[in-house]
């Protein structure tokens, strides 16, 4: 199952070349030569273990609004958009969401805002610096994505602030006889641009591939599971494959997991750049985003959907 999943290494001299390959005919990779620190990662799981080890009620007073930001409880999302599968139950998963810091929140700039955070010393500190690494490694993956679909350097210029998401995942083991549409996470494609997954030693993660398999990827903790999102798939004119992956946590273990998504500013229009330019319609990153969001998660339903 491993040697379905290519690696990428960013010490490669022709990157570029290498990822346009991994990413037009797979769509995800283990990426290593990424240069974060193996020390911060388990600092940021230690902190995600912590928080999600606190009592329920300590965790819904930093939970989740509509600047996304905080702890979002379990079975609070459901993949109704998803066009891979029929979702009716929720994701049985928990989780803690940071994002950028924004001193208040800015009319005009979708999801903007201060972040949440627990009484917990050192949460803090050990996200932020976790999430500034991360910002680094995908300003860099990003510009070698754009090079290798051949783009004009200017594009890089929709990412001058990216929208970035660290979310510290909780996944609970799966019952013994798990309903057939009851997952950790329903089949879906990210929405954004880069999401450079860590996870524990625990499986769960599985990713469709290309003859239409739903195949293992087993953890690393060497690597990052890197996959591309719908905005660079669409930015590429198709080109990059945004790949559909779920979760299924049959270990009979607790399964822990930090996404880090690198994504466009919200107000960046997303049209095709490169390949099939005709094939999408240009887009607002933040129109698509609204719709995304206040269709999954109950936090961002309309009031009247929510009562």
């Amino acid at each position: 199952m491993t040697a379905a999943i290519p690696v990428l290494d960013l010490r490669t001299p022709d990157i570029e070349r290498e990822f346009l390959k991994v990413y037009s005919e797979v769509g995800f990779a283990y990426l290593i030569g990424h240069g974060i620190d193996p020390a911060m990662r388990t600092a940021l799981f230690d902190a995600s273990a912590e928080f999600h080890s606190l009592p329920e009620a300590q965790k819904r007073r930093v939970e989740v609004d509509h600047t996304h930001r905080g702890y979002i409880p379990m079975a609070a999302s459901t993949d109704v958009n998803s066009t891979l599968a029929k979702v009716t139950k929720p994701n049985q998963s928990s989780s803690f969401m940071m994002m950028r810091e924004d001193e208040t929140v800015m009319p005009d700039v979708y999801l903007s805002g201060p972040n949440k955070w627990p009484a917990l010393n050192g949460f803090r500190t050990t996200l932020e610096q976790y999430h500034s690494e991360m910002c680094t490694l995908g300003n860099r993956l990003m510009q070698i994505a754009l090079r290798a679909i051949d783009t004009n350097p200017s594009a890089i210029e929709m990412f001058d602030p990216p929208t970035t998401w660290l979310r510290l995942l909780h996944y609970p083991p799966s019952p013994a006889q798990r309903a057939e549409d009851l997952y950790g996470s329903a089949p879906h494609t990210d929405f954004g641009a880069l999401t450079f997954l860590a996870t524990d030693d625990v499986g769960g993660l599985q990713v469709l591939a290309p003859e239409g398999k739903w195949i293992d990827v087993p953890p690393r903790e060497d690597a990052f599971v890197v996959n591309v999102g719908d905005m660079l798939h669409r930015l590429s004119g198709g080109v990059l494959r945004s790949t559909p992956h779920r979760v299924i946590n049959t270990s009979g273990r607790e399964r822990y997991s930090c996404p880090f998504f690198y994504d466009p500013h919200v107000n960046a229009m997303i049209t095709p750049m490169s390949g099939n330019t005709s094939r999408f319609e240009p887009i607002n990153f933040g129109t698509f985003l609204r719709g995304e969001l206040e269709a999954t998660y109950d936090a961002h339903k309309p009031a009247e959907d929510t009562r």
